[in-house]
């Protein structure tokens, strides 16, 4: 994670990360960790902290899976409640070029 991302409050780096997986589900594309890292531009340890939040608060619905670091998740989704969290607080896209 960059140095501007590191301030980034709580809920804006959830707000991402949600965003993120949305975008890959109506792209027909499921995110994992590693594509959330890759479209995000953050490490592997940061995007399982952030799934950890969400998933601890429900915002996201995903296969639990045995890589690391953990907690790893495949075909990720943005549930109802994340939904309601992203339209509360906007959506941010990705990280641009």
């Amino acid at each position: 994670m960059t140095s501007s991302e590191v301030s980034t409050s709580g809920d804006e780096r959830l707000a991402r990360v949600l965003a993120a997986i949305q975008a890959g589900d109506e792209a027909d594309k499921l995110a994992d960790n590693s594509t959330l890292s890759k479209s995000l531009r953050w490490s592997l340890e940061d995007v399982a902290a952030c799934l950890a939040e969400a998933k601890e608060r429900k915002f996201i619905w995903g296969a639990r899976g045995g890589a690391k670091p953990a907690p790893y998740y495949a075909e990720l989704e943005v549930t109802v409640q994340g939904k309601r969290f992203l339209a509360a607080h906007g959506a941010p896209g990705p990280a641009q070029d």
